[in-house]
């Protein structure tokens, strides 16, 4: 099939907006199912940057101007658009996210989000059925908010989020309360809940063995599936995850999560277009995506190695830019605490005069020329009560790496960056502090060697000289 498309006036046009995009497969399988069907529309990506003063709403309010007909909203966006849309449907209104805008024929905006209907559908198509099942669900995120509404929906009998912090669940399930009609819905924390669960289904909603961190698992390596459990792995990069393998090893069924991206998105195209989507020719494009992309990925980490470099003051937009994802990631985890990040969040001015300090540390990572995260640090000595000494450390303030390039070593380069400044000050302790609700962050850290102490994360760096 040719990559090449012809747009004319009179196309059609759908897309995605989010920040960034450029790493969606939503605009090969969307653009394919519409060859197939010989429909003149174009799924397009928008980019719209969390940091320019009023940019969600500039960008939903000209999705109608401009005369297209719906667009997928995805991270750091689903929260953001709520406020310039007509209606919420249920789904979205329980999620507290959109992740489908549709433009309806009056002109209107409706927020839709096609996430738990997709992952339901997905389980039909391989022939479960979730009414009556006892489910275990691995996580409390987003994903899993979408798995559990859309489990209660399908009158599962008994479900149990499993997650690490067993408060956040606790937040999660507080929050869906008023959707889960019969099903029996319960907090426990991670791993020990998932000893004492017999599950007909398990649906992994964690990050861990997405690509390229694919030796990790959520499911304790000594604790046995069993034949006629199901295991759903959200992740689909890669397709065979370690969760899958040790599904099938102990001769339980594995399905992996690309199917819920492909439901999802044939869900949108069908409110978009009013037609039935061709679901496999959906599928055919994304694993054919998925299939260059990693092989292009492999080619770029090979040609182009990560360097770290220290910030000047003229690098100041740059970092106000790479900022914006963190706080994006923080928004998207908890809305009703964080901000989404505006122009005044953390801007090129602040970034400027903190740069101007002595006691200022800033670090920049560069792939092919391009920054994509950077790491700010201070030098103060940190007085730890009115009654002790003084503490020298190196404080980490933020760290933080575009979405596209994550989990392929930049943060492991620019702690080891700070590492090195530290030793060269003579300078025998990192720290910093994280939010609990951030485990991936958590875990992050404890694999760079840092131990958590007293709310704080701390690391003694060996080799520092006076």
């Amino acid at each position: 099939m040719s990559n090449v498309h012809t747009i004319s006036a009179k196309t059609t046009l759908v897309g995605l907006i989010g920040w960034p995009v450029s790493h969606s497969v939503s605009p090969a399988m969307h653009n394919a199912a519409f060859d197939a069907l010989g429909l003149d529309w174009r799924y397009v990506p928008l980019p719209v940057d969390p940091a320019l003063p009023g940019a969600v709403g500039d960008a939903v309010r000209g999705m109608r101007a401009m005369g297209m007909r719906g667009v997928n909203v995805t991270v750091p966006h689903k929260q953001a658009v709520l406020p310039f849309l007509d209606r919420i449907a249920a789904a979205a209104q329980a999620m507290r996210a959109v992740n489908t805008v549709v433009v309806e024929a009056d002109g209107s905006l409706t927020g839709d989000n096609t996430d738990a209907p997709g992952f339901i559908a997905d389980l039909r198509a391989h022939g479960v059925e979730p009414a009556g099942q006892s489910v275990l669900v691995l996580g409390a995120g987003g994903s899993a908010r979408a798995i559990v509404y859309g489990l209660a929906q399908a009158q599962a009998r008994h479900v149990t989020i499993a997650n690490r912090s067993s408060e956040r669940a606790s937040r999660l399930l507080d929050d869906l309360r008023p959707f889960l009609g019969a099903t029996v819905v319960e907090v426990m924390a991670l791993p020990d809940g998932a000893r004492t669960i017999e599950a007909d289904l398990i649906v992994n909603c964690t990050s861990l063995g997405m690509t390229p961190h694919q030796d990790t698992t959520p499911w304790p390596h000594d604790l046995p599936l069993h034949p006629g459990q199901i295991v759903y792995d959200l992740v689909y990069n890669p397709a065979e995850t370690l969760l899958l393998r040790q599904a099938r090893q102990h001769g339980a069924r594995a399905i992996g999560g690309l199917g819920m991206l492909i439901w999802q998105g044939a869900l949108a195209f069908e409110r978009w277009t009013g037609q039935p989507a061709p679901v496999e020719v959906m599928r055919l494009a994304a694993e054919e995506c998925l299939r260059r992309r990693a092989a292009d990925s492999g080619q770029q980490c090979r040609q182009q190695p990560i360097n770290v470099r220290r910030a000047t003051p003229d690098d100041a937009a740059v970092i106000s830019r790479l900022h914006s994802a963190l706080q994006a990631y923080h928004a998207e985890a908890h809305p009703s605490f964080f901000k989404q990040p505006s122009a005044h969040t953390f801007p090129p001015t602040m970034v400027r005069d903190l740069l101007e300090k002595p006691s200022t540390v800033v670090f920049l990572a560069e792939m092919g020329g391009t920054e994509i995260g950077y790491l700010y640090a201070d030098t103060m000595p940190a007085q730890e009560t009115t009654m002790t000494y003084s503490l020298e450390r190196l404080w980490i303030h933020h760290i933080s790496v575009e979405p596209g390039f994550q989990r392929q070593g930049v943060g492991r380069a620019l702690i080891d960056a700070a590492k090195s400044y530290a030793r060269s000050q003579g300078i025998k302790t990192l720290a910093l502090s994280v939010w609990a609700f951030n485990q991936a962050a958590i875990r992050f850290f404890e694999a760079q060697g840092f131990v958590m102490y007293n709310h704080r994360m701390w690391l003694q760096v060996d080799g520092a000289t006076a």
